[in-house]
C-alpha cells in the first residue's frame, strides 16, 4: 500500500497529533489560556504531585527562612493596616460583653446605644459581676468560644503596651496579627510547588484577609477572628495532612487541633464537622501504594482518620451542648417569625405544620424585641414545646421549594458582608460617627460587582470545585482537595446560617461564609496555574484549561 501523506507529515509523526504549547492556542478561550500561560510561566508551580511534595525539601533551611520572612511580612502588613495612621476596628453593637465579661472586664463606653456603636471603644477595665449580669443577654448563661484564648492573650499583653490593667482590644488585634502571620508562614511551607507559586498564593490569601470586611474584626470583642484564623489553620493542617510532610500521627493531630479551635469559635462553625470528616477520609491513593502490611494500611488509611473524626465530633457535641439555651431559642424564633412566615405563600398552613396556633400570625416578620413579638402571645409556651432544630430541618426538607427564595436572600446577604451598625474608628480619630473605613476594599469591591449578577458567586464556587477535582485527580495535589473542601465548607456554613439562625441580622451572620467564599479566589488562581503549567515528567504533556 502506498502512503499518500505529504513528506512533511511523514517526517514529523511524533508531533502531528501532539498537543500544542498553551501559548499557541487561539480562539474564543484565548484570553483565559493566555492568562493561564502567564501564570504558568511566571508563577508556575512545577511538579505538585504527592510524590514530589514528599521527596522535595519542605523542611529545608531556605524554605523555612522564606516561610518565616513571609509570615513576618504578613503580620507587619496586617499591623500597619489596622494601626496606621490610626486604629481601625469593628464597633461593638452591645453583644461583646457576653463573651468578655467572663474575663472579669467591662467596657468603658458611653451609655447611649448610638454613642458607643458609632465608634470603637477598645478599653475594658476590671469589673466584678454578680448574678446574671455576665453571660448571654436575657439569661446570664455563660458564652464559650475559642476566641477566649485570643482574648486571654490580649489581656496579658494589655499592660505591656501601657493600655491599662484590664483588656484592650487593640492588644487582641496584635495577637491576631501575629497568629495570622504564623499561619501564612505555615501556608508557604505547606503549599507544593516552586517558591514563586507559594508566595503568590500566600500573597492573595493575605490580600483577602486584610480587607476591612474581615480584618477590622481583629480589633473588636467579637468571635469572628477565631473563625477566620481557625479556617486558615484548618487549611494549613489539611495541606500538611494530605502532603504527608510530617509523621502521620503529627499531621492528624494538627487537623484535630485546628478543627477543634474552628468549630468552637462560633455556633455556626459546627457546620465544618461533616466537611472535615470528608477531608480526613479523602486520602490520596498514593498513600496506599507503598509496601505495607494489611494491618498497617488499615491503621494509616482508616483507623487514625476515623479516630480523628470521632474526636472532632466529640468537641462539636460538647460545644453545642453548652450553647446558651436562650441563644438557641432566639435563633429558632428568628427562623420561624423572621424567615419562614414573612416569605410564606400560606402562613396559616405553615403554622399548622409547625404545630403552632394561628394566633401567632400577628408576629410574622418580628424579632423577640419587636412590639408585636410572639413572646407576648399567651400561647408562647407552645413555641418552646413544638419548635426545635430537628423540626426546622424537617420543614425545609418537606418544603424544598422554599429553599430557592431562601438561597437568593442568603446570596444577597453574603454579597453585603458588613454589619449594619457600627463605625470603624475611635472617637478621637476625627472621623464622623459611624464611618466605615475602605482602605483595602478588594473583597468588598468584588462582592459589590457581583451584586449585578449574583449567579457569578455560584459560578465562582462551581468553577473552583470543578478545577479542584481536576487537579486532585490529574496531579494528585492537595491544593485540589483543599479547593473542594473550602467550597463545601462555605456551602455548609451558608445553609446552616439560613436554616437554623434565620434572617435577622443575616448580613453579619454571613460574614464567615463570605470569608470562605473569598478564599476561593486565591485557590482558583492556584488551580488555573497548576492546570496551565507544563509537567516536567518525562513523556508528560502540558495541561490545557
Amino acid at each position: 500500500m502506498v502512503d499518500a501523506r505529504p513528506d512533511a507529515e511523514k517526517s514529523e509523526p511524533s508531533t502531528r497529533f501532539g498537543p500544542e504549547p498553551l501559548r499557541r492556542r487561539s480562539g474564543a478561550a484565548g484570553p483565559l489560556r493566555s492568562g493561564a500561560g502567564y501564570l504558568a510561566r511566571t508563577f508556575g508551580p512545577g511538579e505538585v504531585g504527592l510524590r514530589e511534595v514528599r521527596q522535595g525539601a519542605p523542611g529545608s533551611l531556605r524554605l523555612r527562612a522564606v516561610a518565616g520572612l513571609s509570615g513576618t511580612l504578613a503580620s507587619l502588613v496586617m499591623i500597619l493596616r489596622l494601626f496606621m495612621p490610626q486604629t481601625v476596628g469593628m464597633a461593638d453593637q452591645g453583644t461583646g460583653q457576653q463573651l468578655l465579661c467572663s474575663l472579669g472586664v467591662r467596657n468603658l463606653r458611653p451609655w447611649g446605644y448610638a454613642d458607643f456603636t458609632n465608634f470603637i471603644q477598645p478599653s475594658w477595665v476590671p469589673h466584678q459581676y454578680y448574678g446574671e449580669a455576665c453571660g448571654f443577654t436575657g439569661s446570664g448563661e455563660p458564652v464559650y468560644s475559642s476566641q477566649l484564648l485570643l482574648l486571654w492573650l490580649g489581656k496579658w499583653l494589655t499592660p505591656v503596651f501601657a493600655w491599662g490593667s484590664g483588656l484592650d482590644t487593640r492588644a487582641v488585634g496584635i495577637v491576631c496579627c501575629v497568629a495570622f502571620g504564623a499561619l501564612i508562614a505555615g501556608l508557604v511551607a505547606a503549599l507544593p510547588g516552586r517558591m514563586p507559586f507559594r508566595l503568590l498564593v500566600a500573597a492573595l490569601v493575605t490580600l483577602v484577609t486584610v480587607d476591612g470586611v474581615f480584618a477590622d474584626f481583629f480589633v473588636s470583642p467579637y468571635s469572628e477572628p477565631a473563625a477566620f484564623l481557625g479556617t486558615l489553620a484548618l487549611a494549613v493542617a489539611l495541606l500538611r495532612y494530605w502532603n504527608g510532610g510530617r509523621p502521620r500521627w503529627a499531621s492528624v493531630l494538627m487537623v484535630v487541633l485546628a478543627a477543634a479551635f474552628t468549630v468552637s469559635a462560633m455556633p455556626q462553625m459546627v457546620s465544618w464537622l461533616p466537611v472535615v470528616a470528608l477531608a480526613l477520609l479523602w486520602l490520596p491513593a498514593a498513600r496506599t501504594r507503598r509496601p505495607a502490611t494489611p494491618a498497617h494500611r488499615r491503621w494509616q488509611a482508616f483507623v487514625m482518620p476515623s479516630a480523628a473524626v470521632v474526636a472532632i465530633a466529640g468537641v462539636t457535641v460538647a460545644f453545642v451542648s453548652v450553647e446558651p439555651k436562650r441563644a438557641t431559642e432566639l435563633n429558632l424564633y428568628n427562623t420561624v417569625f423572621a424567615s419562614i412566615l414573612p416569605n410564606s405563600p400560606d402562613p396559616v398552613a405553615d403554622l399548622k405544620w409547625l404545630g403552632l396556633d394561628r394566633s401567632f400570625m400577628t408576629a410574622a416578620g418580628s424579632t423577640m424585641d419587636s412590639v408585636n413579638s410572639a413572646v407576648y402571645n399567651p400561647n408562647y409556651p407552645q413555641f418552646g414545646e413544638q419548635i426545635n432544630r430537628g423540626k426546622i430541618v424537617a420543614f425545609f426538607a418537606t418544603h424544598p421549594e422554599r429553599l430557592i427564595g431562601l438561597g437568593e436572600r442568603g446570596i444577597s446577604a453574603l454579597l453585603t458582608p458588613e454589619l449594619s451598625d457600627g463605625g470603624s474608628y475611635m472617637a478621637a480619630s476625627g472621623q464622623g460617627p459611624g464611618v466605615k473605613e475602605r482602605r483595602v476594599p478588594v473583597v468588598l469591591g468584588l462582592y459589590t460587582a457581583m451584586k449585578a449578577a449574583p449567579v457569578a458567586l455560584l459560578g465562582l464556587h462551581l468553577l473552583t470545585m470543578l478545577l479542584g477535582f481536576a487537579v486532585a485527580a490529574r496531579r494528585e495535589s492537595a491544593i485540589g482537595r483543599l479547593a473542594v473542601v473550602m467550597v463545601l465548607g462555605c456551602w455548609s456554613q451558608f445553609w446552616v446560617v439560613l436554616i437554623l439562625e434565620g434572617q435577622a441580622e443575616i448580613h453579619g451572620r454571613m460574614i464567615v461564609a463570605g470569608f470562605m467564599s473569598a478564599l476561593c479566589v486565591p485557590l482558583l488562581v492556584a488551580l488555573v496555574s497548576i492546570l496551565g503549567s507544563k509537567s516536567t515528567k518525562p513523556g508528560s504533556q502540558p495541561a490545557v484549561v
